[in-house]
């Protein structure tokens, strides 16, 4: 189950550092496109300048470039959104047992409010209908959602 929230999390993550439509780490994908249009001098990696049509990877930069040699490869980007993606797992699992009061592995609508989107959309993400969502449920109704973006 942990392991399905982490995959949730790097789309997520992918939508954080590339441009929503960027389907990252699919061979040909769009991620890799816009890299290579981005790196004008085709060395392989993208300096400051270059960077700048890719917003989203221009904003946190100095943070990708892990190695400070003051540009970005696209093994740097993937690996900082792996990173991220981790990071964003790790709050979401702290959110929900959090919000998971009696710690029975799921959340009713009153321990959910804990949790805004998982509220709103509670009846929806509530796959099997008891009146409760699991981690797996909420993980399910977040995949298919960004499915049909």
């Amino acid at each position: 189950m942990i392991k399905q929230l982490a995959v949730g999390a790097l789309i997520g993550c992918a939508a954080l550092l590339a441009p929503s439509a960027f389907s990252a780490g699919q061979p040909g994908g769009k991620l890799e496109a816009a890299f290579k249009k981005a790196d004008t001098d085709n060395d392989g990696t993208l300096t400051k300048d270059e960077a700048k049509s890719m917003p989203r990877v221009a904003k946190h930069f100095d943070a990708i470039d892990a190695d400070k040699d003051g540009t970005v490869s696209l093994d740097e980007i993937r690996a900082s959104m792996k990173q991220a993606g981790k990071a964003m797992h790790d709050r979401a699992v702290e959110r929900f047992k959090s919000a998971d009061k009696d710690n029975d592995g799921t959340l009713t609508k009153d321990e959910a409010k804990a949790m805004p989107r998982v509220a709103k959309n509670f009846d929806a993400i509530d796959a099997d209908k008891d009146g409760t969502v699991s981690e797996q449920e909420i993980h399910d109704y977040m995949k298919a959602q960004h499915r049909k973006k």
